[in-house]
């Protein structure tokens, strides 16, 4: 029992699978499929920001539809700081809005984690709705 012990730890540590019959021990090694590498994109500070010509207020509110449009998950926001807290695929990333001048507003947009491996496509693809959406004026009701 005690050999059958030992031959079982060892059998794990080195990642093969044994099987015992009575007295006797086989050892079977099952061939494993060749993994493929994940595709890790390292996403650089200077795609994170961006200056859109519209004033810090109406930026938040778009910045809220935009979130709400690409079914992004909103954590917290703080209107008084200009910070938006969201989730996208399964990653928290933080927005920060600034002013720069008297229409123009800094938007900052980085991972709560600082760990930048992730796709540039998400950041970028806000930052072209938000341009986009900037030129059109808001309808008071």
């Amino acid at each position: 029992m005690k050999k059958l012990l030992i031959l079982l730890c060892i059998n794990i540590m080195s990642g093969c699978c044994t099987f015992a019959q009575e007295a006797n021990v086989v050892a079977v090694n099952i061939p494993v499929a060749p993994q493929t590498a994940v595709q890790n994109t390292r996403t650089s500070i200077n795609q994170c920001f961006d200056t859109i010509s519209m004033n810090s207020e109406q930026l938040l509110y778009l910045t809220l539809a935009t979130l709400n449009k690409m079914n992004f998950k909103i954590k917290e926001i703080q209107s008084k700081t200009g910070t938006v807290i969201f989730q996208a695929y399964s990653r928290e990333f933080m927005i920060t809005l600034a002013d720069k001048g008297l229409n123009t507003t800094f938007i900052k947009i980085v991972p709560t984690d600082s760990n930048y491996f992730f796709s540039p496509d998400i950041v970028q693809n806000i930052f072209g709705f938000l341009k986009a959406n900037s030129e059109v004026n808001a309808v008071i009701l």
